[in-house]
């Protein structure tokens, strides 16, 4: 799309990507000063958020096309360590979830039901799902 993902890398803390080349820290910078720009035009307000939501909208677009075309552009070290990392932090989540499971469960034991915030089954289920069809893919494609 617009901008290269040779300009990007993974990102050491959080997720996403951070430049790597000057053509990356340009490209940040182009997209802040469109954003700039946008807000202090002198048009309505309701045409205003418009414009400056298609332009996010595109921009987050570009980002997830960055994303995805990353691991072509690093070689196959940077790209398992990706996944090593990836993988903890699953991990890390699911552990996270089960144990506020069981604390909210011991915390509610007159709860009738389910003792425990019914948004954990629903992540867990979408983390399951996500699982199980990159498998499927993945299995599909060797």
């Amino acid at each position: 799309m617009i901008g290269k993902p040779e300009w990007f890398t993974y990102r050491v803390f959080g997720w996403g990507t951070r430049p790597k080349t000057w053509q990356g820290w340009v490209y940040i910078a182009v997209w802040l000063a469109i954003w700039a720009i946008i807000a202090v035009l002198p048009i309505p307000n309701p045409i205003k958020a418009w414009i400056l939501g298609i332009v996010i909208g595109i921009g987050v677009l570009d980002t997830l096309h960055i994303m995805t075309k990353l691991n072509k552009v690093h070689d196959e070290r940077e790209n398992l360590h990706q996944l090593i990392i990836e993988r903890n932090c699953s991990f890390a989540a699911i552990a996270a979830l089960v144990v506020v499971a069981i604390f909210q469960t011991i915390s509610n034991p007159s709860v009738v039901g389910i003792p425990f915030d019914t948004s954990i089954i629903v992540v867990l289920a979408a983390m399951l799902v996500a699982k199980v069809g990159t498998t499927a893919y993945v299995k599909m494609r060797l």
